[in-house]
């Protein structure tokens, strides 16, 4: 079963329900979904110069390096360990835009997301002063348990505990090779302990409130399910 015992109320049955399969997607890994955000950030460039207000964006995948020990939960992110995901960086400032699924929430579909529906700002300038930058306060708790709602968190819910970001991950960025380098550790532990899901991302180089923060039959399926091949699709399909 998963490592630790998750929070009281939610059993590993459950769990393991709204987990399974929630690593399917056409990539097993980050530097694949890296190399398929390169590319389509090369082709958004090409077509937003001859359209001077378009949005040039990329997306990419947050694929975890964990497995339940049933082995129906793939690629997912247990307390203790950390996932990373890199989104190439431009010459001026970008937001970031992600999702991905507080496993013990289940159906009640509680995700990660910038807390900002601008997306947390992305810059060079962010190194002025140090190599790496926390950006664990910018993250927030949401909810989509359904294809209609997607909502911020603010309190508990019965048996499921209700706490800043800081009470669930540490998030960090450096830079690297004209990458920013995205690591969120899962330090989520007692009452707040959760597995996280594998989820999606998406950098633009505009504010604007993007696929994180709008309800969607497909956001609602990776947070209540923790699978992430339908957002991930959308999302993509949308940059074209």
């Amino acid at each position: 079963m998963f490592k630790k015992a998750i929070i009281s109320g939610v059993s590993l049955v459950a769990l393991t329900v709204l987990l399974a399969a929630c690593g399917s997607s056409t990539t097993s890994s980050s530097s694949s979904s890296t190399s398929e955000s390169t590319s389509m950030s090369s082709s958004m460039s090409t077509s937003s110069s001859s359209e001077a207000t378009a949005t040039s964006a990329t997306a990419g995948e947050i694929i975890g390096s964990d497995t339940s020990s049933d082995g129906s939960a793939t690629e997912i992110t247990l307390p203790g360990d950390t996932v990373t995901f890199e989104v190439p960086a431009s010459s001026s400032e970008e937001y970031l835009h992600f999702a991905f699924m507080h496993a013990a929430s289940g159906e009640k579909g509680w995700y990660f997301a910038p807390e900002s529906e601008d997306g947390i700002a992305l810059s060079s300038s962010m190194f002025d002063d140090a190599d790496t930058v926390d950006i664990t306060d910018q993250i927030a708790l949401f909810a989509a348990p359904d294809a209609t709602t997607s909502t911020a968190v603010t309190a508990n819910d019965g048996d499921l505990m209700y706490g800043t970001s800081d009470n669930y991950l540490k998030a960090t960025v450096t830079m690297e090779n004209d990458m920013y380098v995205i690591t969120i550790e899962n330090t989520s532990t007692g009452d707040y302990e959760t597995p996280f899901s594998s989820g999606v991302w998406e950098v633009t180089d505009m504010k604007e409130t993007s696929f994180d923060h709008t309800a969607s039959a497909a956001l609602s399926t990776l947070a209540t399910s923790g699978k992430r091949a339908d957002l991930y699709t959308e999302v993509k399909e949308d940059l074209n």
